[in-house]
């Protein structure tokens, strides 16, 4: 699947690409050992070279390569090639605003959910990318990727990274993750089906301000339903449905008794989280 991926060589487009299809050359070995007897120019001789690089790259497992430089519509392919060396990954801030701090991290990786809290294990996050082959996420390329980078004053992720959100766009998927989850009926625990970002907010403040364990284990019980999404998502964008969502969600933490402060649907306004409204985050985060 992925040696198919060629609108990112040089000089490829729609037309073209239907001309080397026609002539029976769908590979970067195919045009690598062919494209020369049928074309002439520049153009040519770039994609034969972008094609070879492409095929020691897949040899040598360079996924970053591919992240890089794939074409937005042939992105899907690495998620087809490397789906079983993916780590789903989320977070959680503690408010609204640009510069808000990181609070919570939830990360699939082998298997299993991790979970990593402010002022407990934040930093135990780093080691673990140190681990991981491939990283992913929903719009983490506009917000969780740059707020981690941010709060940990590094410079790049030491791993690749690929955006389902845009897997998802160019299927004709559009809106947030729990909307596209919806979409495809993946249905989450049915004490998380209405949890959202400005709950995770609030069972932070319960936490933060109050020590409330309730609040704090109902927040990585959602945190890490999210990145179970992602699974579940991943699954779906590549025509499986091999994955079991009882199965899935049994990895999540244990369901526990509702945090008093969340008994009721009750919605933040605008002048509990300041200048950035929840209406204002939702349209940051979609914006890429």
């Amino acid at each position: 699947m992925i040696t198919e991926a060629l609108l990112h060589c040089p000089g490829i487009g729609p037309a073209r690409l239907d001309k080397l299809h026609a002539l029976g050359m769908r590979s970067w070995a195919d045009v690598s050992s062919r494209g020369g007897k049928h074309f002439q120019g520049n153009w040519i001789a770039d994609t034969i070279t972008e094609c070879t690089r492409c095929i020691e790259a897949l040899h040598q497992k360079q996924i970053a390569y591919f992240t890089e430089r794939l074409h937005p519509k042939d992105r899907w392919r690495i998620l087809h090639e490397y789906s079983a060396d993916i780590s789903y990954f989320d977070i959680e801030t503690a408010g609204l605003e640009y510069d808000d701090p990181v609070t919570v991290i939830a990360c699939w990786h082998r298997g299993e959910v991790h979970t990593f809290v402010e002022h407990e294990n934040l930093d135990d996050f780093l080691d673990l990318l140190d681990e991981v082959t491939l990283l992913s996420s929903f719009n983490g390329s506009t917000f969780d990727v740059p707020r981690v980078l941010d709060a940990f004053h590094i410079p790049a992720l030491p791993c690749p990274h690929l955006d389902l959100r845009w897997l998802c766009f160019h299927q004709d998927l559009r809106g947030g993750l729990k909307q596209v989850a919806t979409r495809l009926r993946i249905r989450r625990p049915e004490d998380l089906t209405d949890a959202n970002g400005e709950m995770a907010i609030r069972l932070w403040q319960r936490w933060e301000h109050f020590k409330d364990s309730a609040a704090r284990d109902l927040l990585l019980r959602y945190a890490a339903s999210d990145v179970l999404l992602l699974v579940a998502l991943a699954d779906r964008l590549l025509g499986r449905n091999d994955v079991s969502l009882p199965e899935l969600w049994a990895k999540l933490p244990s369901e526990t008794v509702k945090p008093a402060s969340d008994k009721g649907p009750a919605k933040p306004t605008e002048g509990n989280f300041g200048a950035g409204s929840p209406s204002k985050l939702r349209g940051r985060r979609m914006v890429g």
